[in-house]
């Protein structure tokens, strides 16, 4: 597992809290794809900027699957990051049905602990980390 940068997360953590969610400018993909790259100069999905979006219009679950070609996001994920299936260590990808899911099932967030952290409607939200679904590490 390469080992992430909590100093640079916390520091981005504190830019974006008060930042509301907006839809292609910080959504929960946005986001978490930023708290990557400062924890490892890359986002986790880079390739993926851009690719949920169609004529400025979120792609729904069919457009979703054809461009991603899977069925669901964790699936997709899963060929992306190592999945863990312990407590997600700080710095973790997690998911939660817990907050606003939109099309995908699921909100995208980062481990910070005992907690994880979300988009809410205006600015960073924190939950209990007992409240993700599933979890994803950078392994190389």
């Amino acid at each position: 597992m390469k080992q992430p940068n909590l100093d640079n997360l916390n520091q981005y953590l504190l830019t974006v809290r008060d930042k509301p969610f907006e839809w292609h400018k910080n959504d929960c993909f946005i986001f978490t794809n930023n708290a990557f790259r400062a924890m490892y100069g890359e986002g986790w999905a880079d390739d993926w900027v851009g690719k949920y979006i169609k004529n400025g219009k979120y792609l729904g679950r069919d457009g979703l699957r054809e461009v991603f070609q899977a069925d669901t996001l964790v699936e997709a994920i899963d060929r992306k990051l190592e999945r863990v299936t312990f407590v997600p260590p700080r710095g973790a990808l997690v998911t939660t049905n817990k907050a606003k899911s939109w099309v995908i099932s699921y909100a995208l967030g980062i481990s910070v602990g005992s907690n994880a952290v979300f988009l809410g409607r205006d600015g960073v939200i924190s939950i209990p980390i007992e409240y993700t679904n599933d979890a994803w590490i950078k392994y190389a």
